[in-house]
């Protein structure tokens, strides 16, 4: 991997986006214009780039161990092939969030630089972080905690905006039928146990028990930002499997600002071979490319790549292999410069705290973002494609008099210039090579702009 010395990058000149608070329900004033346009709506989001997520659940008490046996993390109940109530009676005794773990995460989150953030609200496991008249499988019923709501506070305290992941696959949840995709994993002893209390599965029933505990989530928490759906996989998507439709419609009823991802529909995440061009915003307002980067970005259409720091989502005793900063903020910069946002995660302990090693990336994140941050926050994107090992290609549409920021290094610190590009009404292609070849500094009495020959 390259070091930090050796990743320039070209960027506009930017202004961060910030945005910005006991007892449930939330309330604010959630009004907006009677008319709001799809960049009005993601003007915030395409300035941010860069958003911490949060996996924290049932699962994270389990710490990746299945009776002394290492299993995965949040999908450790489907690896143990085991039904709810043995599930939970193994991983509720080891769940239990110290009291202002929120605010730490809060606290970290605002050191590193994030302008967003995304909490699992629930997982597969079917867990609900937050208080729900839906089920008594919630933190709120079985230790009294309502961790959505302290999130909230938390992160709203920090004016950091907030995003709702939420699962519509339901492990826990009776009706959820798998069977209209086998390929949806399921936990072979919840299936065993339904067949043997001939439990019959009702997905009807299911799409209005999602759809009420979406509301729960648009309706008690005050303004959110986002909804982060999570997963489709061929035919149980949009509306046979979760009303899709009417569940948008509904979500943007009761938050008219609010931003949601395209996973309500089929979608690889994981396939770093798609690719994707003007992106229909019927099915959502941005794409989801999870652990790795689009090797052209997706062009006209927004996107987030979603990244671990370790190599787990959730938390996980054994997962040791913790990226360096220098990889981190590589990764910030190619998504910054192909058109994209950057999502890190987090997977906090059973206590709620974040694991040393990891806490530091997201300290030393924050402290090249307040040297270098503008340069990141607020570029407007442009499409790129992969050259030949330790290249970088950038295409952006240049207009007369368009002020940019370049980041050259300066030892292990980075310097920024503010430069005037003179009298270029063409595209610019730029090469993004070490120490910034094909894009130079001219010193005479100031700084200037000297282009070497991409123009065409």
């Amino acid at each position: 991997m390259k070091l930090l010395s050796l990743i320039p990058l070209l960027s506009l000149v930017c202004v961060p986006a910030i945005a910005g608070t006991a007892n449930a329900p939330i309330v604010e004033n959630l009004s907006v214009p009677a008319t709001i346009s799809q960049d009005e709506k993601m003007q915030w989001w395409r300035d941010a780039k860069f958003g911490m997520f949060i996996h924290y659940g049932l699962y994270s008490g389990l710490a990746g161990e299945w009776r002394g046996v290492p299993m995965g993390s949040e999908w450790i109940q489907r690896y143990a092939k085991v039904d709810t109530e043995t599930y939970m009676s193994e991983a509720l005794p080891w769940f239990r969030p110290k009291k202002n773990c929120a605010q730490a995460w809060a606290k970290l989150a605002k050191e590193a630089g994030c302008q967003y953030a995304v909490l699992t609200t629930k997982h597969h496991e079917g867990f609900a972080l937050f208080e729900t008249k839906q089920s008594d499988f919630s933190s709120s019923a079985q230790i009294g905690r309502d961790i959505v709501k302290e999130y909230v506070e938390a992160f709203r305290a920090q004016n950091i905006k907030i995003g709702f992941y939420h699962s519509v696959i339901d492990w826990h949840q009776k009706d959820y039928d798998w069977t209209i995709n086998p390929a949806l994993d399921y936990p072979e002893g919840q299936a065993a146990m339904l067949k043997q209390k001939f439990i019959p599965r009702n997905q009807e029933a299911y799409k209005r028990y999602l759809a009420a505990q979406v509301r729960e989530l648009l309706t008690n928490y005050g303004n959110v930002d986002i909804i982060w759906w999570d997963y489709s996989q061929d035919a149980a998507e949009g509306d046979r499997a979760w009303d899709a439709t009417n569940l948008m419609a509904m979500c943007r009823e009761l938050q008219p600002k609010i931003i949601m991802n395209n996973r309500l529909y089929s979608f690889s995440g994981l396939d770093s071979k798609v690719v994707i061009n003007n992106f229909d915003t019927k099915f959502g307002d941005f794409v989801t490319p999870e652990r790795h980067i689009p090797a052209k970005g997706y062009p006209g259409t927004d996107w987030e790549s979603c990244m671990t720091v370790s190599d787990k989502w959730g938390f996980n005793r054994y997962d040791t292999k913790v990226k360096t900063v220098e990889t981190v903020i590589y990764k910030l910069q190619e998504c910054v410069c192909k058109g994209g946002n950057l999502l890190l995660n987090i997977g906090p302990r059973p206590d709620g705290s974040v694991p040393a090693k990891v806490e530091l990336v997201f300290q030393k994140m924050g402290e090249w973002l307040k040297a270098n941050g503008k340069a990141i926050t607020g570029h407007v994107h442009f499409t790129a494609r992969p050259m030949r090992r330790e290249r970088r290609f950038g295409r952006a549409k240049v207009l007369t008099g368009t002020r940019f920021t370049c980041l050259f290094p300066k030892g292990k610190k980075w310097k920024i210039f503010n430069c005037k590009l003179m009298a270029f009404p063409r595209n610019l292609n730029c090469w993004q090579k070490r120490f910034a070849r094909c894009l130079s500094l001219k010193r005479n009495n100031f700084w200037r702009w000297k282009l070497r020959r991409y123009l065409h």
